[in-house]
């Protein structure tokens, strides 16, 4: 018996003509082997509480191997911030634990023929354009190696992250001007790092020689190849427990869960209809203009397909993704799945409720040599024009917009002439929720910390002035959307900065009345003559010692009417330095008195708060369901870009329009 892959089993009526967009699966591999038949058989017989098991034992090990990679690794990206994630994947290179955004190991399958795969083998690459569309950038280096239980192939484990440098125009491996996918660094294809047991020294002394941190570099990889193998140990604990054929029903049987939890507990909370969401890059890092994702989102009972006509075409500069609509539909799954107000663990299966129909040559299916080294702005991007149709499907209670990825970095040489790379990576404020305040300066990337002062000072010839949140940067609503970072960095010797940063024009939008969150800046020499304000993404601008650089990062959209916002909530924020007086006045009508006591600077007069609000009320134009700030609404006003939403009116509590 075959097996009978499951991406294309909806009925995609409104999609008859697929040659309009790419594969939804740019490769795949049915089994067909001798086990496939036991297994289906076996897989009905599992009973809930085994499945549960193995489900749990199975993300332990990913608990286990990442711990390991935190443990082992060098670079500060890696350990501190924690850029990388592990699965374990089937023979057929399906993920069965919980995705890890996007290598698994389909590009294995595809450069070897299964009898040449073998125990001992460990595989690397990070080929964006030659692994299945399963990489998004060169960073992100792949580690994987094959399973083998009871004298036959498995699955696979597999970890990804994203290491220092891997070569190319830039310290970093990160060239925001780049027009190639060859300036952005060295391109490792999928290759056998370990040869049945044997290290291939020669191919990583390759893979050393083309970083400028070749220590760091040798430190990830080594703990990647760990992580990998603690994986497969675990693995095969649960061979030895339960039998390769029950072990391999429950791979499947745990895929079907995910699919069937999403469509029974997901799906129905999702009103049926067409709703059409828009999100915008704010340039490409080679030229100043705008790039637009479009979903139109075809929602029935038993499916939610994402169709991405509409979307700008393959971008100039780096921020191109070239992945695949199973990738992007595992990446959008966690959002769909937080429809279903339970745990649902987002896997493979996911891609049996929810399609992606991506056109040819977008922002989304760039192909080679497109360069994509900063397609990160297109993940975020891509959550924004989900959540802005899904505004729409559920009459504007949803959270409001976040841009939760800010990077920065200071190259050079200290006072002994020794190269380093100070890099981090900075979260944001949220958006603000239906029935609370965002969170202030969270990272997208779960489990990810702030790099310490202490840390920071001791490897790098920097010190570090000034951490604290950005007053006034969260969204006003009636639930203010959460404070970016501020963050005060001196140099202490020459240097170069360079800033992949996001959304410092456009402010993560508001939603049902919320007004846009703040843009996030960066500064040298802030507050003084000498003062640099630096929009968009920059490379390599030079800083002097004793130069100050200051980060910003943007604050979240705020949700529902400012004027609707607790006064006392307001007084409560400005007592503690994360609304000035001024916003109060002005976003929330707010009016506040001072006081002699400096525990509580301020109190309210609510009196004229009532009156405040009724001036601003009388004289404001009718609320928007999304409000994507005034630099935005400037360009759309000029006629330099167009949004479906623009003219959308927020709703009120009974699901009305208003205005």
């Amino acid at each position: 018996m075959t097996q009978e892959m499951t991406y294309f089993s909806i009925d995609m009526t409104p999609y008859e003509d697929r040659e309009k967009y790419e594969p939804m699966r740019m490769k795949s591999w049915p089994r067909d082997d001798e086990a496939w038949d036991r297994i289906q058989k076996l897989k009905p017989t599992l009973d809930s509480l085994t499945v549960d098991v193995i489900g749990g034992a199975l993300q332990w090990a990913i608990d286990e191997g990442e711990a390991v990679v935190e443990r082992m690794s060098r670079s500060s990206i890696i350990r501190e911030q924690h850029d990388y994630r592990a699965s374990i994947n089937t023979l057929d290179c399906d993920n069965v634990t919980t995705v890890s955004w996007s290598a698994t190991a389909d590009p294995i399958r595809d450069t070897y023929p299964i009898e040449e795969i073998r125990e001992g083998d460990v595989y690397i690459y990070n080929d964006v354009h030659g692994s299945c569309a399963t990489i998004g950038h060169l960073p992100d280096y792949c580690v994987v190696i094959p399973i083998f239980g009871e004298g036959r192939l498995l699955g696979f484990s597999q970890v990804f992250g994203h290491v220092t440098d891997v070569g190319g125009a830039v310290p970093g491996s990160w060239p925001i001007q780049s027009k190639s996918i060859y300036e952005e660094g060295t391109i490792c294809p999928v290759i056998k790092l370990y040869d049945a047991g044997k290290l291939n020294e020669d191919a990583r002394r390759i893979i050393l020689r083309n970083s400028r941190f070749p220590g760091e570099l040798q430190g990830d990889l080594d703990a990647f190849i760990a992580c990998t193998r603690l994986m497969e140990r675990r693995v095969l604990e649960l061979v030895d427990q339960y039998g390769a054929d029950t072990l391999e029903a429950a791979f499947y049987a745990i895929m079907d869960r995910c699919a069937e939890d999403a469509r029974d507990h997901a799906l129905p909370n999702i009103p049926d209809g067409t709703y059409v969401g828009e999100d915008f890059i704010e340039e490409d890092g080679v030229s100043e203009r705008p790039i637009k994702i479009k979903y139109t989102i075809h929602k029935d009972k038993d499916r939610l397909v994402i169709d991405a006509s509409g979307t700008g075409a393959t971008a100039e500069g780096p921020v191109n993704w070239a992945m695949d609509g199973r990738h992007y539909i595992k990446w959008l799954g966690a959002f769909l799945a937080g429809e279903a107000g339970q745990d649902l663990l987002v896997n493979e299966g996911m891609s049996r409720v929810m399609q992606m129909m991506i056109p040819p040559d977008t922002v989304l299916s760039a192909r080679h040599p497109a360069p994509v080294v900063d397609r990160m702005e297109c993940m975020l991007v891509m959550i924004g024009a989900y959540n802005a149709a899904m505004a729409k499907a559920h009459k504007g209670k949803v959270i409001a917009n976040s841009f939760n990825i800010q990077l920065y970095g200071i190259w050079g040489h200290d006072e002994d002439g020794n190269e380093y790379l100070y890099r981090e990576i900075f979260g944001a404020g949220s958006g603000a929720r239906p029935w609370a305040d965002g969170t202030d300066t969270v990272d997208l990337v779960p489990h990810s910390k702030n790099l310490p002062a202490e840390f920071i000072e001791q490897r790098y010839p920097v010190l570090v002035e000034r951490v604290g949140l950005l007053p006034d940067s969260g969204g006003p609503g009636q639930y203010r959307g959460g404070l970016g970072y501020l963050k005060d960095v001196r140099c202490l010797a020459d240097g170069y900065l360079s800033i992949t940063a996001y959304r410092t024009v456009f402010g993560p939008y508001g939603v049902n009345g919320g007004k846009a969150g703040t843009p996030g800046v960066c500064y040298i020499n802030p507050g003084t003559p000498e003062e640099e304000k630096l929009v968009y993404r920059k490379q390599m601008i030079p800083v002097k010692k004793g130069d100050v650089v200051r980060i910003t990062t943007p604050g979240g959209g705020g949700w529902g009417d400012p004027l609707k916002r607790d006064p006392e909530a307001v007084r409560l924020d400005v007592n503690r330095g994360l609304v000035s007086v001024e916003s109060a006045m002005a976003d929330y009508g707010v009016v506040l008195v001072e006081t002699d006591d400096p525990r509580f600077p301020y109190t309210l007069d609510a009196e004229a708060t009532v009156s405040r609000r009724m001036e601003i009320q009388s004289n404001r134009p009718p609320l928007k369901l999304i409000d994507r700030g005034p630099a935005f609404n400037k360009l759309v006003e000029s006629g330099q870009i167009t949004v479906s939403d623009y003219h959308d009116l927020a709703f009120d509590e009974n699901g009305n329009q208003v205005g």
